[in-house]
């Protein structure tokens, strides 16, 4: 299974973790288990209120496609942040 560099923007800083995530998946589908690992194996959660993204290069993520049809490969680096909500 390919592995990810990702980096956390988390309210104790940034974390980086290497994450395996099969070609097949989204990352809607298997990001809320990469962000109960990152509390439940490290006590960090991300910072900010709202939904999570994820970017690479700059460039959001679809998290409802996965990640070789966005042109993403194993090993490359990924950020994953909140998204703000303004009321």
């Amino acid at each position: 299974m390919p592995k990810y560099q990702m980096y956390f923007d988390t309210t104790a800083g940034e974390h980086r973790g290497n994450v395996e995530i099969d070609e097949q998946e989204t990352l809607a589908g298997v990001l809320n288990d990469i962000l109960l690992e990152l509390r439940l194996d490290h006590g960090r959660v991300l910072k900010g209120e709202g939904e999570p993204q994820v970017s690479w290069s700059g460039d959001l993520l679809d998290l409802n496609c996965a990640l070789p049809e966005q042109g993403v490969h194993p090993n490359d680096v990924l950020r994953v942040s909140t998204r703000s909500i303004i009321g």
